[in-house]
């Protein structure tokens, strides 16, 4: 334990250049008395350790010194998928590990290509999640990951409908869309997706998963989704509109993963005819709008937007 943890305190050192006895206690979640005993065995075993005293003083390495230690355990390889992407490692509760692969990577590197990957990190971020949206919770996504690494069969408490219903499963994947963790597995043979976010229990069984041959689950969510895109219609919505508004409603259908709205459009309305998941969705997102909106066709929402936008009315009216 204690030479895993003085060839961390090496690395940061080598990464990082200075640091001082408290950043590299918070970096090692230790004491600054086990950081000073860590480095006075570095000393003593001949690797140049130098303090410096003084407001800006704290440890460094002499004369350039790299160690070429840092090769990636077992389990420090199973985070190298999720560089870049700290807030899905948290999620799957691999936050520390992450931690130290990435100190391991800038550690390997020479100082040109540290430095290019230290400047990429600072100018680029990956946020998976959508605008306006909270993360759903999933308490079970760490005991789906668990399964899915070591290819075991479960049981399942899903909800569905309101109703929470058991299923045993061969988990294939985890995949994050838009925000949200999705389960790809096998039951009774066929290909299934279930919403992490309603999984309430997960039961590691004894059986273990025999994966396709030629299961890429890229490929496989890319199937997925267009299948359930398929279940969930989209419906397609006439509307004038202000060109004012138009800016809003092409972030309301951007949710949707359409992009097919032209801004360019001048004067005071536009017609566009504008694809929906669905009516309730319409609804609802074209009563955001209020007056700037009006639907054209189809018949049906029309008049339900009528209905809700007089229903409105008449609880401030009374």
């Amino acid at each position: 334990m204690r030479a895993s943890r003085m060839l961390a305190l090496l690395m940061q050192l080598q990464v990082r250049g200075q640091l001082t006895a408290r950043e590299l206690a918070q970096r090692l979640e230790v004491n600054e008395r086990t950081v000073q005993r860590d480095v006075e065995a570095l000393a003593a075993a001949g690797v140049p350790v130098r303090s410096v005293r003084g407001p800006a003083g704290g440890y460094r390495l002499e004369g350039g010194y790299r160690t070429r230690l840092t090769g990636l355990g077992a389990d420090e390889a199973t985070a190298l998928a999720f560089l870049g992407l700290h807030g899905v490692a948290d999620d799957l509760g691999l936050t520390a590990m992450l931690d130290t692969v990435r100190t391991k990577v800038l550690a390997s590197l020479t100082g040109e290509a540290r430095q290019r990957a230290q400047r990429s990190a600072e100018r680029f971020h990956l946020d998976p999640v959508r605008w306006y949206g909270r993360r759903e919770p999933t308490p079970r996504l760490a005991d789906l990951a668990a399964a899915v690494w070591r290819d075991r069969w479960i049981r399942i408490g899903y909800v569905r409908d309101g109703t929470l219903t058991e299923r045993t499963v061969a988990p294939l994947g985890l995949t994050l869309a838009a925000g949200d963790w999705y389960l790809v597995a096998l039951r009774d043979g066929q290909r299934r997706t279930y919403r992490a976010s309603r999984i309430r229990t997960v039961e590691l069984l004894d059986e273990s998963v025999h994966r396709p041959a030629g299961f890429v689950l890229a490929d496989i969510w890319t199937q997925s989704r267009q299948a359930m895109e398929t279940e969930h219609a989209l419906i397609e919505v006439t509307v004038r509109i202000t060109t004012a508004a138009l800016p809003r409603l092409r972030r309301l259908v951007a949710v949707t993963g359409q992009d097919r709205i032209d801004l360019t459009a001048t004067g005071d309305d536009v017609e566009l005819t504008i694809p929906f998941e669905g009516e309730n969705w319409a609804c609802t997102a074209l009563l955001g709008l209020g007056p700037a909106v009006q639907v054209l066709a189809p018949a049906p929402l029309r008049a339900r937007m009528a209905a809700q936008t007089r229903a409105a009315s008449a609880r401030y009216e009374s």
